[in-house]
């Protein structure tokens, strides 16, 4: 019994972020995002709100991961989970990834994700091309890296990433055939 008492009071003093080693996940009511959408939580306290429905990352926060209390409460008055840190990237605009024609907002179709170590894979389609996103943080809580795969059709295509209020980003291959962006998080508020 002494051996239990002495790891949790190593684990309370380390706090959760240092602690965690894997990917969380709650798909839940988040602020500023359609219901249901995805909170993921990557190692080293980088967390991030995927929404299926507008098919891409509405923002990232970092530190601890949520606070469900609104979400699962006894009243039943549900109100969206808490983030527990500040949001320090965002994006608008609907289905910000676009094959082709940027201009033209496509068709996005949410299929599934697969968690990982430390990241989590998207499968969705854009126009039926099939797409898997990988997101990471990167290293120090500095930001995030996607990499984007696309198999059969639409491999070739032009990809570019469309966020409003700024110009569209065409995204290019890197060594490894993979479309990459990075989005490193500013110091000022997004």
């Amino acid at each position: 019994m002494k051996s239990i008492r002495l790891i949790l009071a190593c684990c309370a003093l380390a706090g959760p972020i240092a602690l965690r080693a894997e990917v969380l996940i709650e798909r839940t009511m988040l602020p500023d995002a359609h219901a249901s959408s995805f909170a993921f939580g990557l190692p080293g306290g980088v967390n991030l709100c995927y929404d299926p429905v507008r098919g891409g990352v509405n923002y990232a926060w970092t530190g601890d991961f949520l606070d469900l209390t609104n979400v699962r409460p006894v009243n039943k008055l549900i109100k969206a989970a808490e983030l527990r840190g500040p949001v320090v990237y965002r994006e608008l605009g609907a289905a910000p990834l676009r094959r082709g024609d940027a201009r033209r907002v496509p068709v996005v179709e949410f299929k599934g994700y697969t968690l990982r170590d430390a990241e989590v894979e998207l499968r969705y389609t854009i126009d039926g091309a099939p797409v898997r996103e990988t997101i990471a943080a990167l290293p120090n809580r500095t930001g995030l890296r996607r990499t984007f795969r696309f198999d059969g059709v639409g491999a070739d295509a032009a990809w570019s990433y469309v966020i409003d209020g700024r110009p569209a980003t065409a995204i290019t291959r890197d060594a490894s055939g993979a479309f990459v962006i990075e989005h490193v998080f500013s110091s000022s508020a997004p």
